[in-house]
């Protein structure tokens, strides 16, 4: 699922561009915002993939460039350094610094041409389909802040009120009172797949799902975890 973050203050341009991410047919989470602060709020919360941003937000005051000065606090984030961007714009002479100073990857121009605006979409979410981002996830216990990257996690499980984190290099960090759902909106990755009422799985280190027996086998003798009864439909429809 990729996640786009779509900027703009003007509502039928913004249902425009929505209709046609829509028509892709793609698996994607959309994030409309019509103001920075949101757009800011949003961007630190979730790892966004692709940015489409009007660079002008306030056309009220005279010589706004507001969308440009969003963009580049946002290449000051070392997650979003290159994380593809499209300008929403009717400005031809802002073309020269978005390419050079913020690193853009193209533009949507208005009026619209849908057919151009989708095909390059699909070719900045291919371009974020190459570039994972790294993540650490932080937890505090008795006082200690505890972190692993969100890559290193093979699997975790719920148990007795407590978190149980598996990791690539054998560790298990044990973190109290931290439920399954929250530990997904931490990890806020696709890559972590829900299995169970009380585990998560890493798709990465995934050998082999067995839906029948109920059981996903792991990479490199890792062991298994079990599937969930209320979970067998999805996983075979992810996994088919």
């Amino acid at each position: 699922m990729k996640k786009i973050l779509v900027l703009e203050d003007n509502g039928a341009a913004m249902e425009h561009i929505a209709a046609l991410i829509r028509e892709l047919g793609i698996s994607n989470m959309l994030f409309d915002c019509d103001n920075i602060k949101d757009a800011y709020q949003c961007a630190l919360e979730h790892d966004i993939d692709l940015f489409i941003v009007d660079i002008i937000l306030e056309p009220g005051s005279p010589g706004d460039s507001s969308g440009l000065k969003f963009v580049d606090n946002m290449r000051s984030i070392e997650k979003y350094m290159f994380t593809p961007v499209l300008f929403v714009t009717s400005l031809e002479d802002a073309k020269l610094y978005t390419y050079e100073k913020l690193h853009c990857y193209s533009f949507i121009e208005k009026p619209f041409d849908s057919e151009k605006v989708k095909g390059i979409i699909r070719q900045c979410l291919r371009f974020s389909a190459d570039s994972p981002k790294r993540k650490t996830l932080y937890f505090r216990k008795d006082g200690i802040i505890l972190a692993v990257e969100r890559a290193d996690i093979v699997y975790a499980c719920c148990q007795n009120h407590q978190l149980n984190i598996y990791t690539r290099q054998g560790d298990v960090m044990q973190i109290p009172y931290i439920p399954l759902k929250k530990f997904l909106e931490e990890a806020d990755s696709v890559d972590m797949i829900q299995c169970s009422r009380s585990t998560v799985v890493n798709r990465n280190f995934i050998d082999n799902v067995d839906i029948p027996n109920q059981m996903i086998q792991l990479k490199e003798h890792r062991g298994s975890v079990e599937i969930g009864i209320m979970y067998k439909k999805s996983l075979k429809e992810l996994f088919q």
